[in-house]
């Protein structure tokens, strides 16, 4: 779960630098879909399998917001005197 958490993460990092909300759509919906397979060939309860799909998803959500903050950052003019 560790290494899901991670990965999903980075990707929604990267994604948020560099493309908008259609992309973390799409990354949300593949993470879905990934979650509930790897929890169905894992044979996991489906209470579990809900519960990590829950949780990857809200790490994709905040690793895409704190990606666009980094990019609204790092894209800001700075100042002029």
């Amino acid at each position: 779960m560790l290494l899901a958490i991670v990965g999903v993460a980075g990707l929604a990092l990267i994604i948020g630098l560099t493309l908008r909300v259609p992309a973390l759509i799409a990354a949300t919906s593949v993470v879905i879909v990934g979650s509930i397979a790897t929890g169905s060939i894992l044979h996991l309860s489906v209470q579990t399998t809900i519960r990590s799909t829950l949780y990857l998803v809200m790490v994709t959500q905040i690793a895409y917001l704190a990606g666009l903050a980094l990019a609204v950052l790092w894209h800001r003019p700075g100042r002029r005197r």
